[in-house]
């Protein structure tokens, strides 16, 4: 009768065969004797093993196992995983021990030894039969060799004897067959499973979520929605909302949601889900409620109050986002971020002087690149205008990428031209070019100064520069449109390149404004007025008011295009385009 090998006699065989390896000669083990002259088709390390065994342990089953073990971890280490998978193999046959057949599955699949896997796997089962993970090996690799009906009877074999609840047995047979790659095989057997057993919410949830992880979401979607209708399970509501989502049914990803939360209030990570989803589906407002009642049950997590405040600033509730990302500060939990927006808050508020305060506190983290231009925005519209140059110019001397080049630089420049200094913007955006030329940014930048210089030439190459490697560019189409239109006589040209940015863009504003101003030049005053109406309303502008009240005078609605720029006026007293309209038409 073999010994059997428990683990406490292993360990002890191992230290005895190292104790013995060293007691042979060295010459034994390089050499050997005439008898025992190797087989030349063996590696070096199998030739080795075949002399020692003869010499040493014949005789003795305990140490010819342990010295097999010894020898297949060498050839583990060597890269000799055939080598390793043969002794493993041996050892699991001659002894009862499940832990070393467990091992034998091991390194037979990490050599991809798939037959010796399923050999090794099934004697690790008739020496636990209790371990579910032996099935669920021998089933992945039968998916693995795409025997499909070998795989199913395995499962099935398991699914009915297991004493485990589904919710222990199902969820490590979804990892296994979660990491094959050959996606038809897998979905052949969970569907056979599904089918099998479809009263079992798990089986149900099993291949709904192998269908939706292989890109099949209708079928996910009606394999998920019969596991609901069994029992719920932890996970499914969020995963049918993602497949919804991907579905582009967003509202009923949030109406699925909701329901499930009504039916558990006191579920926090579903609720969690939820208002995240809201997020996505950019309903911030309810997605605000959602994040409070979080914050009520965990009043210091730091990422709900970060969330909470930016939701807050969204919504415009200031004083909200004031608070949240103050108790962020007090707690240093992501105190950069805190420190940014704070900045952002007071700048909402035209506390500019505040705005930069905060700003500068920010010296670390992906925002402070961001804080410091922004503290040369917070002094323009304070009108420190050189001020805010010479704190640019001061950015500038450090080592940027070009990325942040052109930030600094487009900002300077705007900044210029804002301030109505154009020469110096355009000597900025030409400088700019020189450093990061054919940037489209910088070019769309100077092409608006150019425009104010007079220099239609230079914008209209600048434009059309860009339009060669981004000619769905809408923002530049509307530029190049417009000036076409205000300031030449090529109407229809003009009204070419408007259509295709009013096709690319059709809710912008200025675009729509564009689209009413090439109308109107073109004769059609009712298109134009209409047109222009929708476009203040969507964003109610100086120059805006100014176009739509000179359409308004010329077709002879003189009373509303007066109420329209007097309106325009209490809000832009010094807007340059509407004060010129206005000295046209009232002398």
């Amino acid at each position: 009768m073999l010994h059997s090998l428990n683990s406490s006699t292993l360990e002890t065989s191992l230290s005895a065969f190292s104790h013995n390896l060293r007691l042979i000669p060295l010459v034994a083990l390089l050499t050997g004797c005439a008898g025992l002259a190797p087989s030349p088709d063996k590696s070096p390390l199998e030739q080795q093993a075949s002399r020692v065994n003869l010499l040493e342990s014949q005789q003795d089953p305990v140490a010819d196992a342990a010295y097999s073990l010894m020898v297949a971890e060498i050839a583990l280490n060597q890269g000799d995983t055939a080598l390793a998978v043969k002794h493993y193999l041996e050892v699991a046959r001659s002894q009862d021990n499940p832990e070393i057949a467990e091992r034998a599955v091991r390194v037979a699949v990490y050599g991809q030894d798939l037959e010796a896997a399923v050999e090794a796997a099934q004697r690790w089962i008739e020496l636990d039969p209790k371990r579910v993970e032996a099935r669920q090996v021998i089933a992945a690799i039968y998916v693995r060799q795409d025997k499909i009906q070998e795989a199913f009877d395995y499962l099935d074999d398991l699914i009915r004897n297991s004493e485990l609840d589904d919710a222990e047995l199902f969820p490590p047979l979804l990892g296994i067959l979660a990491r094959e790659k050959n996606a038809n095989t897998v979905l052949a057997v969970s569907q056979r499973i599904a089918f099998e057993y479809p009263q079992r919410a798990w089986a149900q949830y099993l291949h709904g979520m192998l269908a939706a992880q292989n890109g099949r979401s209708e079928e996910s979607l009606r394999f998920l929605n019969r596991s609901l209708a069994i029992k719920e399970i932890e996970g499914v509501h969020s995963a049918r909302a993602k497949i919804l989502l991907r579905l582009g049914r967003p509202d009923q990803a949030v109406i699925s949601l909701r329901k499930a939360l009504d039916a558990n209030p006191d579920d926090q990570y579903l609720r969690l889900t939820y208002a995240r989803l809201l997020v996505d589906v950019k309903q911030y407002e309810k997605a605000r409620i959602e994040f409070e009642k979080l914050h009520k049950a965990s009043p210091n997590d730091a990422e709900l109050l970060y969330t909470l405040g930016l939701l807050s600033l969204e919504s415009q509730r200031l004083d909200d986002a004031e608070k949240y990302m103050m108790m962020l500060v007090r707690l240093k939990q992501r105190e950069g971020e805190a420190q940014y927006y704070l900045g952002r808050i007071n700048e909402n508020r035209k506390l500019y002087e505040a705005a930069i305060e905060w700003y500068e506190k920010v010296y670390v983290g992906e925002y402070k690149f961001d804080a410091r231009l922004r503290i040369a925005d917070m002094l323009g519209m304070l009108g420190r205008v050189d001020e805010a140059i010479a704190h640019l110019d001061e950015m500038l001397k450090g080592s940027q990428s070009n990325g942040s080049l052109v930030r600094i630089y487009i900002t300077k420049g705007e900044m210029l031209r804002s301030a109505r200094r154009y020469p110096q913007a355009m000597e900025v955006f030409n400088t700019a070019l020189e450093i990061v030329p054919g940037n489209s940014d910088l070019l769309y930048a100077r092409a608006l100064v150019a425009e104010k210089l007079g220099r239609i030439d230079l914008l209209e190459s600048d434009i059309r520069t860009i339009l060669k490697t981004e000619p769905d560019n809408a923002h530049a189409l509307n530029a190049l449109g417009f000036t076409l239109a205000d300031q030449t006589d090529r109407y229809e040209e003009a009204y070419g390149y408007l259509k295709r940015a009013i096709e690319i863009m059709p809710d912008d504003a200025a675009i729509i404004d564009s689209w009413g101003w090439v109308h109107y030049r073109l004769g059609h005053y009712e298109k134009a007025i209409s047109l222009l109406r929708k476009a203040l309303s969507r964003f109610d502008d100086a120059e805006i008011s100014a176009h739509l009240g000179e359409v308004l005078w010329v077709s002879g609605q003189k009373e509303e295009a007066r109420q329209v720029w007097q309106r325009a006026l209490k809000k832009s007293p010094d807007d340059p385009v509407l004060q010129n309209v206005m000295q046209r038409f009232i002398p």
